[in-house]
């Protein structure tokens, strides 16, 4: 009895040392940003490029160089979809040109997210649509732009009182 006992408990104990092997030392390898900016631009295709993005993007304030030159870079409108979530995010304000020209993309998705980015960090919907029509949105961004000129003096202020409470990553 005893005997069966021990190999019980050294089969369960060899299945609870494969499973943390598994899932916790054989893990996923953990890119630096630069590496998943690479792969977001270089991937062999579109879904491996917008994985790549969608990593970068949840780098957090590591990654906001990349997440830019991604951006500038890609021609996948996931890609820089996933970008511009990623600095909205962070309430990056120093990509409000980025920003700004995705309000503007060829692209729906990309041009929606930056309206969601523009409404958090302008504090306020100017109902832009990304959908809507090209003379709406343009009275839209003109709205968000002279909001903008507005902030831009008191950015500094803006920035520190966002990382007191905490709403900036760093």
């Amino acid at each position: 009895m005893q005997g069966k006992l021990l190999i019980v408990a050294g089969v369960l104990l060899l299945i609870v040392g494969v499973v943390y092997w598994k899932y916790y030392l054989a893990g996923e390898t953990v890119l630096s940003p630069e590496e998943l900016a690479q792969q977001a631009l270089t991937a062999a295709s579109a879904e491996e490029k917008e994985a790549a993005a969608v990593k970068l993007s949840q780098t957090g304030q590591p990654g906001v160089d990349e997440m830019r030159q991604v951006y500038q870079q890609s021609d996948v409108a996931e890609v820089r979809a996933a970008c511009v979530k990623g600095l909205g995010v962070l309430r990056d304000y120093d990509s409000m040109d980025v920003f700004f020209k995705s309000l503007e993309d060829e692209s729906a998705l990309v041009r929606g997210r930056a309206g969601v980015a523009m409404i958090r960090m302008l504090g306020r919907d100017y109902r832009f649509r990304a959908n809507g029509s090209a003379a709406a949105r343009a009275q839209s961004i003109a709205g968000m732009k002279k909001a903008w000129e507005e902030m831009e003096p008191d950015l500094e202020l803006i920035k520190e009182n966002l990382k007191n409470k905490g709403q900036q990553k760093e």
